[in-house]
C-alpha cells in the first residue's frame, strides 16, 4: 500500500518551493557572567565563568575565550574536543575548562599557575552553528609582596634618612608611612619598577627632622586585596639636629 507523502516531500517535487522550506535555527541563548572582576593569587588558580541562558547542553559547542583581541586565542573548544594549538603561546598548558559542568549550560574556565600579565578582561564566546553569544569577565591578579625592609643612614647634616622597600608586588601598591599616633608621615620621595615578571618593587624615603619620632611604621598596601604588609622600626635615642 502507498502511504500519503507528507508536506516535505510534496514541497520537494516543485523546486521553487523547496527554497521556501525554513530551516530551524539553533536554540537562542545569551552568555552571561560574573558582573565584578574575580581576583586570582600569583602563582595560584583561576577560574573565570561564563553560562548560558537558558541553560542547555554545550559539548557540541564552539567555546573560544579570547583576550582583548578576537585573535589572542586563550583557549578553544570545538568538535567536542580542545585544541591547544590554536592559543597564544603564553598560555600553552596552562589552561584548562571544566568539563563536568558543561551539561548544565556552564563554561569554566581555569587559568594555571596565574601571571602578572594574566590581569584584565577576558572573552567568553559560545557559538552553536550560526548562532552566538559572548560575555566580558574581567580578572585582577593580586601579590602581597615582601614585607616592608629597612635601611638607616645619617646625612651630612646629622639627619636620620630611613628606606623603605618590598619586593614582588602587583598591581602598583601603595606605601605610607605613620608615626607612633597612628598619623600619615608624608615620604621624601617614592620610585616604582617593574621586572622582567611584570612585578612591582618599590622603594620609598623619609628624612627625620625631629627628634621626637622614634616609634614608625612602613606599610604596603596592596589596592586589589585590601591589605597590607607592615614593618615597625624604633629608632634609636641618639640626638640629632
Amino acid at each position: 500500500t502507498r502511504t500519503e507523502p507528507d508536506l516535505k516531500e510534496l514541497a520537494c517535487l516543485f523546486p521553487l518551493l523547496c527554497n521556501y522550506i525554513p530551516q530551524v535555527p539553533p536554540r537562542a541563548f545569551q552568555v552571561q557572567g560574573p558582573h565584578d572582576p574575580l581576583v586570582a593569587m600569583l602563582g595560584g588558580e583561576a577560574e573565570l565563568p561564563c553560562f548560558l541562558s537558558p541553560p542547555q547542553r554545550i559539548k557540541n559547542m564552539k567555546i573560544t575565550w579570547t583576550r582583548s583581541l578576537p585573535s589572542r586565542v586563550v583557549h578553544l573548544y570545538e568538535d567536542g574536543r580542545d585544541k591547544p594549538e590554536e592559543a597564544m603561546a603564553e598560555y600553552l598548558g596552562r589552561t584548562e575548562l571544566v568539563k563536568n559542568v558543561m551539561h548544565k549550560g556552564i563554561v569554566v574556565l581555569k587559568i594555571l599557575n596565574v601571571q602578572p600579565s594574566d590581569n584584565g578582561q577576558y572573552r567568553c564566546v559560545i557559538q552553536h552553528g550560526s548562532f552566538y553569544s559572548d560575555t566580558m569577565i574581567e580578572l585582577k591578579v593580586a601579590a602581597l609582596g615582601s614585607h616592608p625592609q629597612f635601611h638607616v643612614a645619617v646625612t651630612r647634616s646629622g639627619q636620620l634618612r630611613l628606606e623603605c622597600t618590598s619586593e614582588g608586588c602587583f598591581p602598583q601598591p601603595k606605601v605610607q608611612w605613620m608615626d607612633s599616633e597612628g598619623r600619615e608621615i608624608p615620604a621624601e620621595s617614592e620610585t616604582h619598577t617593574q621586572d622582567k615578571c611584570g612585578l612591582f618593587h618599590v622603594t620609598t624615603s623619609l628624612l627625620l627632622r625631629e627628634t621626637s619620632q622614634k616609634n614608625l611604621t612602613c606599610s604596603v598596601w596592596n589596592p586589589v586585596l585590601n591589605q597590607k604588609k607592615s614593618t615597625p622600626i624604633l629608632l634609636p635615642g641618639a640626638n640629632f639636629p
